[in-house]
């Protein structure tokens, strides 16, 4: 898409959220100066919701945001050589100790520094369930040492992963999944504006394969608008498979089969890394595609498959796991 992304562009106001305590909460951040954990599903819009706090807050320009699953499975140099921590970290060395080290090294600099508008800043933290026990216990010390000119929000898609010292300090905010109606009203109200032509049932199958992930249905519904300058059931049957995720993940899944692993872990991290998808996410269109073909042993890739779907529940390094599954993936066939 050359033009600019619709989820930017049309980003939620807080009478698009459907829960009710969201959306009394979000109008009047600006007199609640605290920390927020927001948890709920892929694409229900906890980003989006901690940003209209951050503008209530009249924060942007003091906003610092960090993808802490971006930062997990990134390398030590990979982090360095990010032009967004330059002011932080030097690119010329590789600072000693561990990774999550250096992570925290740049949430403590960033909250240390005094907000430019002379309020508060505000820190968002995304993916917060990627974090080990460790970073958080780290964390909980930053945010009691710099609370007086910080305000820290979390967002998270297991709530469970958050140790109790951080959720203690933190005002917890449920996040649920864009319910059908709603997400069919944003819809509209995006296609409008932008002149397009739209059916019923065009919307109707955009919402339902988008499964209550708002940030999805929009992107697919600029996909299809871009593509046929219209919304259309037809049209949308076409796109929104072209731009799912199948065609990687078949090409992924056939890499591993041949034993060209190296070529499957460079799809799995431009899928999650790039693109954004969690493991749990690819896990679940893999099976699919996996079970649609006649040459995996189905009872041998069951096994591989609980294992590695246990382990993703447990561990929040999803890029090694899914390597792991996609080697034993190569054996089966």
């Amino acid at each position: 898409m050359d033009s600019p992304l619709w989820i930017d562009k049309y980003s939620p106001s807080a009478g698009d959220f459907s829960q009710e305590e969201l959306r009394y909460i979000l109008p009047k951040s600006q007199e609640m100066p605290i920390n927020f954990l927001l948890y709920g599903p892929e694409g229900s819009g906890k980003t989006s919701a901690a940003r209209i706090i951050a503008r209530g807050n009249g924060a942007e320009k003091d906003l610092i945001e960090f993808n802490i699953s971006d930062l997990v499975n990134s390398s030590k140099k990979e982090i360095v050589e990010n032009p967004l921590f330059s002011g932080f970290i030097s690119s010329k060395k590789v600072p000693s100790g561990s990774k999550t080290s250096l992570i925290i090294h740049l949430i403590k600099e960033s909250a240390s520094y005094p907000p430019i508008s002379g309020g508060r800043k505000v820190m968002i933290l995304d993916n917060f369930e990627s974090s080990q026990r460790n970073f958080q216990q780290a964390l909980r010390r930053i945010i009691e040492q710099y609370h007086h000119n910080t305000q820290f929000i979390l967002t998270t898609r297991q709530l469970w992963k958050v140790i109790p010292a951080i959720r203690s300090r933190c005002y917890s905010v449920s996040v649920g999944g864009a319910q059908d109606s709603d997400m069919r009203r944003i819809i509209r109200n995006i296609l409008t504006p932008e002149g397009i032509e739209f059916t019923e049932d065009g919307i109707e199958f955009i919402v339902d394969r988008a499964s209550g992930d708002i940030r999805s249905a929009i992107m697919y519904t600029q996909a299809v608008a871009e593509r046929e300058g219209e919304v259309t059931l037809e049209g949308a049957i076409e796109i929104v498979r072209d731009v799912g995720l199948e065609e990687p993940i078949v090409e992924l899944v056939e890499c591993s089969l041949s034993g060209r692993f190296a070529d499957a872990r460079s799809i799995l991290e431009s899928l999650m890394i790039t693109s954004g998808y969690s493991g749990g996410e690819l896990l679940e269109i893999i099976s699919k595609v996996v079970k649609g073909r006649n040459d995996v042993d189905p009872i041998a890739f069951a096994l591989v498959l609980g294992e590695i779907d246990f382990n993703l529940s447990k561990e929040a390094n999803s890029i090694i796991h899914l390597t792991h599954f996609l080697t034993k993936l190569g054996s089966l066939r």
